[in-house]
């Protein structure tokens, strides 16, 4: 069809949860402001690749991704690069876009992390899961309890 193109199932859950007063205030409370970018990844996508998208921008950026199983959009806040932390162990090179947000879902703070190249570590926050939107109205629910 002319006009139209083809989105992920993460965009369009993206598009829903920034373009609803409720989706936007749950991320707000997290930490997201408007024109923060917003990087989409697959959860099985290599974190290394998902890391070089965030580092293009200007941290912070949140990182979306879905859980495969519930196909609830999880969000990473991630700040890059910061020169002031501590440099820690690089992550398993092999480490998706998923392991880190189950990782950082463990930690009731920031957690600290690097990549393999990089030479300073980042932060990293995961979002409570964002439930989906009813299909009879447009807004999303607050946050789901329970991790991946």
């Amino acid at each position: 069809m002319p006009g139209r193109f083809v989105r992920s199932k993460i965009a369009e859950q993206v598009a829903e949860a920034v373009g609803s007063r409720q989706g936007r205030q749950v991320l707000q409370e997290h930490g997201w402001r408007q024109g923060m970018p917003i990087v989409m990844a697959q959860p099985t996508e290599p974190l290394s690749d998902a890391m070089a998208l965030v580092c293009v921008h200007e941290p912070p950026v949140l990182l979306a991704t879905l859980d495969p199983k519930s196909e609830r959009l999880c969000f990473t806040y991630i700040a890059a690069g910061c020169e002031v932390l501590e440099v820690v162990e690089s992550r398993d090179p092999d480490s998706t876009v998923l392991d880190l947000y189950t990782d950082a879902l463990q930690r009731v703070t920031f957690m600290t992390f690097r990549m393999i190249g990089h030479a300073h570590s980042s932060l990293a926050h995961a979002l409570p899961q964002l439930t989906t939107p009813e299909k009879h109205f447009r807004s999303y629910g607050m946050p789901v309890s329970g991790a991946v």
